[in-house]
């Protein structure tokens, strides 16, 4: 592998600094930053609330130990504060509408995409491209209006071809050759090292907690023969260390990272293969084919599938 990609950036421009978010459409760059602000407040009320169960645990066992009404009033008020977080993240829908600007904005990039290099259904023999760009958006977005996501665009000229930027139309102008290059540089190679990073992060993190989760529940045997044999009397850390091993647990399986891993290393090995292909073999009559195909690699729908076998 490692061969054929040297290969491939000998052959290849390296990585452009032309291509900014802005000469995507502009709903792209709203959506993507909700999506990610939205991320960042779904994960922050789920480890708060872990951490909060863990802390009400342990004054719960202190107030066990020492038979005080303090801790237990403590543990009381941090259950409360759980609770009343878990209600306030459902209202929210931070984790819904996260998911939701993440499909819109990424509906947006490949359409983007395949409209500028005559990808997909917007193959160079299409008679009107910005009339079947704006039909397509058009046509998903009511689908997402449906399950509760809310546009914000305002007026009729940010809708349909009002997404289609000068530079969209630029690129969609030059010569097969040269779409051709700038899908290998700015589209496929991106998502190859994002994708391979992407994929390195999640097992480094999988190995991390993986490594907790097992430490924890080793100290939670120890405790609980420790207990058993009345060596440490009165404490009952097995509690605790089995609720930190069952935190530790649930946090892997909020963020996935060993089903990630599976998924991102899968796609990284097909977009490898296809940008071997479409920089020596893919003529212009096959590229919207290509382009196709290197579309549904990428897209959320399909990384989702991946993580269904990667558990």
């Amino acid at each position: 592998m490692a061969a054929g990609v040297s290969q491939l950036h000998a052959s290849t421009p390296g990585p452009s600094v032309t291509l900014s978010e802005n000469d995507l459409p502009p709903l792209f760059v709203v959506s993507d930053r909700r999506a990610l602000s939205r991320q960042s407040e779904s994960f922050y009320a789920v480890r708060t609330q872990l951490l909060l169960l863990l802390s009400a645990t342990a004054m719960a066992m202190l107030a066990e130990r020492f038979d005080s009404h303090i801790p237990a009033a403590l543990a009381a008020l941090l259950y409360a504060f759980t609770i009343a977080i878990g209600l306030y993240t459902t209202r929210r829908r931070a984790r819904a509408q996260w998911r939701a600007h993440r499909d819109v904005a990424e509906l947006l990039k490949s359409l983007a995409w395949q409209y500028m290099v005559h990808g997909g259904p917007f193959h160079s023999r299409v008679a009107d491209a910005d009339g079947l760009f704006a039909e397509r958006l058009e046509g998903r977005l009511r689908e997402l209006r449906r399950v509760g996501w809310e546009d914000s665009r305002d007026g009729v000229h940010a809708r349909g071809v009002g997404q289609i930027t000068p530079f969209m139309r630029a690129v969609r102008a030059k010569p097969f050759a040269a779409r051709r290059d700038i899908y290998l540089r700015d589209r496929l190679l991106e998502q190859f090292v994002w994708y391979k990073n992407r994929a390195a992060e999640s097992h480094r993190a999988s190995v991390r907690w993986s490594s907790v989760t097992a430490t924890l529940t080793l100290l939670a045997l120890l405790a609980s023969v420790l207990r058993a044999v009345g060596v440490i009397g009165g404490w009952d850390l097995t509690g605790l260390l089995s609720a930190g091993a069952a935190a530790g647990v649930a946090w892997q399986e909020v963020r996935r990272h060993r089903p990630l891993t599976y998924a991102h290393s899968l796609i990284e090995q097909s977009l490898e293969t296809l940008r071997v292909s479409m920089s020596r073999t893919v003529t212009e009559a096959g590229a919207a084919e290509a382009v196709a195909e290197a579309e549904r690699i990428v897209s959320p729908q399909h990384t989702d599938w991946l993580v269904r076998f990667g558990g």
